[in-house]
């Protein structure tokens, strides 16, 4: 697969995107709505209704950062594949547009109905609220980064087994595992999501996500196509 200098800057733009992302949506919004608007483990709409501020739907608000990045990323590596591998490039791109419409239907839920419904205390803020470890948010979060986590171990073959691209391959493939396990376990085991394994899962997901998005942008950040990447090693 060569990739021309236009597509190298697609993939590290893509990359920065997705980085910014995961570095506001995550340490930094969940770390100002953990401060200023804590909410108590979850005892029901009334209590979550009492301890709600707009400052817990920044997470969601970023994460639109992480969809549009990965959408960006996946559509740039996708196009132009080499022959042998464009099935895996199409599907994962497939994949990709499912990932975005289910996690883009979650934050838009937490982000703008959640926001409506607190206002009169609406019982369906149980069914959707993030808050809640066995909500259908995080049904649609688990899976949709499940399936993401399909089409990056797809897209991996089109790096080569040494040197940077080695380790983004390893990274691409390692995300998949930690996604799709985290999504069945979902039905598995019920409130798994908000125990500290749940979150050490999602501190885990997030570190393999800097650090890939990272080594992309190292590698493309000067227009390198990946055939010059396998000349040097």
């Amino acid at each position: 697969m060569l990739v021309s200098h236009s597509k190298a800057r697609y993939i590290s733009v893509s990359a920065a995107i997705a980085l910014c992302g995961v570095i506001f949506s995550g340490p930094v919004a969940v770390g100002l709505a953990y401060v200023f608007a804590p909410q108590p483990v979850w005892q029901g709409v009334d209590a979550f209704v009492q301890n709600y501020s707009w400052l817990q739907t920044l997470p969601y608000l970023f994460g639109f950062l992480i969809v549009g990045g990965f959408i960006l990323f996946m559509a740039s590596l996708s196009e132009g594949v080499e022959a042998n591998l464009r099935p895996l490039g199409v599907t994962a791109l497939v994949l990709t547009s499912v990932f975005a419409a289910l996690i883009f239907t979650n934050y838009l839920l937490q982000t703008t109905f959640i926001p409506l419904w607190v206002r009169n205390g609406n019982a369906i803020l149980g069914v959707v609220t993030m808050e809640n470890p066995e909500s259908l948010g995080w049904s649609l979060e688990l899976f949709g980064y499940g399936i993401l986590g399909i089409a990056m171990a797809l897209i991996a073959p089109v790096f080569q087994r040494k040197g940077r691209q080695g380790a983004i391959r390893v990274l691409l493939q390692l995300n998949c595992v930690v996604s799709v396990v985290s999504a069945v376990l979902f039905p598995l085991v019920p409130g798994w999501v908000l125990t500290s394994g749940g979150l050490i899962a999602g501190v885990l997901w997030s570190l393999l996500i800097a650090v890939l998005m990272i080594l992309v942008m190292l590698e493309f950040k000067f227009g390198r196509s990946i055939a010059e990447g396998r000349s040097g090693g």
